[in-house]
């Protein structure tokens, strides 16, 4: 297959060129930038006994355009103008023509190519004061990101449908609702539909209340399934609806931030009668919180440093009910950040029901052991004051399985250190450093596993 190149990509620069200047563009804006990080990881399989080392330089690039403020029309008295906006993005591991393997298949798999190849993260049309009313229209290819991301964040890959962003006329609160073809197959019953909507209302601080549904009628492993002839894999799936209300609360007072959000899941899950004995269906009843916080400290000479500390919980699945799944488990939720993990730990990576590595990243939803579900982490840290743009990031993390089904619930802990130096916002490197043991609910025999990280980025 015939890779893109530079003809497309200057073919897109001069179309939209063409565009702005055709159609009185108040302006055109091309952005662009590039990281490469040197990773260094060390027994991914959490185990004393199958270790999984792994050495790689990572590639991230993008490159975009946007022609924005086309007028079009004047609707009662309101002007309605037009943006048009084309953005590529090429992930890759440097001298890599193979398949990625586990654990980094499942971030593979996220986007569309990993082969260093551009694909489009964003090709959208963008309508301001729609027909003269105070509403904004978003359709094509877009990044979108609900509330904190507990729910749903594209990462980065993209994500194509249309978005509606309403102002109300009382107290200045807006209305949002959004649909996505996540996964659109033509080959099978594969596809995957995101739909819903938010309202954020301020105060002195923010809320907001949002609903995500979700329509997957892919073939899954519904590890929640049980029943005596149940095959050791669990049942199959072939239609998940699943619904998720959330409510978050954000607050900026003089120096100190807080961000939380609760969300909980409701639906149902329709089960193929392959094998005698198992349900109809399973019921999903999960829910999540995440608390961050933050405050800066000013210090005598030295500067200001800035503290802060995260509690984070998903539900785990009870073991003991046959057609309930308590296990909360959202299908996009923030997890990735290019060709690696993004949550809390720099290694274990972990959103409130899922984590990096182990043993079991390929047989289980969440890459726990099977004996685990749920995930709770604590975590602590603080940012020293900068010298010559230069700051000291110290984190510790906790974790824990929300349920275990027998032993001790300790996943693991986690010492985390970046020295970074930033630029404005045009340039940064960093050097960082994860270092996690691994606890008995990983694996009994205990351990340790390692990160080293060394990253350059810059943009414009």
């Amino acid at each position: 297959m015939k890779r893109p190149g530079c003809g497309v990509l200057m073919s897109a620069v001069l179309a939209l060129a063409c565009l702005a200047s055709l159609s009185q563009a108040a302006s055109l804006d091309l952005a662009a930038s590039y990281r490469a990080r040197l990773n260094s990881y060390s027994n991914l399989n959490l185990s004393k006994t199958v270790g999984n080392n792994r050495s790689m330089l990572t590639n991230d690039a993008r490159l975009s355009f946007a022609a924005r403020r086309i007028y079009l029309d004047t609707w009662r008295g309101e002007e309605m103008t037009l943006d048009v906006a084309v953005g590529l993005r090429a992930l890759g591991v440097a001298g890599s023509t193979t398949s990625f393997q586990a654990p980094f298949d499942r971030i593979a798999d996220h986007y569309p190519n990993t082969s260093f190849v551009p694909f489009f993260e964003r090709a959208y049309l963008g309508l301001h004061n729609a027909f003269g009313l105070p509403l904004d229209l978003t359709m094509g290819r877009q990044n979108y990101k609900l509330a904190s991301g507990l729910l749903l964040d594209d990462d980065g890959a993209g994500l194509t449908g249309a978005v509606g962003t309403g102002t109300l006329p009382w107290w200045d609160m807006k209305l949002e609702g959004f649909y996505f073809f996540a996964r659109n197959s033509q080959t099978g019953p594969d596809n995957l539909n995101l739909y819903g909507a938010t309202l954020v209302i301020p105060s002195e601080g923010t809320w907001q209340f949002s609903a995500l549904a979700e329509d997957d009628r892919k073939g899954q492993v519904q590890y929640a399934c049980s029943f005596p002839q149940m095959p050791a894999a669990g049942c199959t799936a072939y239609r998940s609806r699943r619904y998720f209300p959330s409510v978050r609360y954000t607050l900026h007072f003089g120096p100190i931030v807080f961000d939380g959000e609760a969300a909980f899941q409701m639906g149902k899950a329709k089960i193929a009668q392959d094998v005698g004995g198992a349900p109809r269906q399973v019921t999903f009843q999960g829910n999540a919180q995440v608390v961050r916080a933050k405050w800066k400290q000013k210090l005598y000479r030295t500067g200001e440093g800035i503290a802060r500390m995260t509690v984070a919980r998903g539900s785990g699945d009870d073991f003991g009910t046959t057609d309930e799944d308590e296990a909360f488990f959202p299908s996009m939720g923030h997890r990735f950040d290019g060709l690696e993990r993004s949550g809390f730990g720099d290694f274990f990576g972990a959103s409130p029901y899922d984590a990096f590595g182990g043993n079991y990243s390929t047989t289980t939803a969440s890459g726990l052991n099977y004996r685990a579900s749920g995930i709770v982490a604590v975590g602590a840290g603080y940012s020293f004051p900068s010298y010559r743009n230069i700051t000291l990031d110290v984190d510790y993390w906790l974790f824990q399985a929300d349920r275990i089904r027998q032993g001790k619930r300790t996943l693991g802990g986690e010492w985390d250190f970046k020295l970074r130096y930033n630029l404005k916002d045009t340039f940064s490197m960093a050097a960082s450093a994860a270092l996690f043991g691994v606890g008995t609910a990983t694996d009994p025999n205990l351990g340790s596993a390692r990160k080293y990280a060394f990253e350059v980025f810059g943009k414009f």
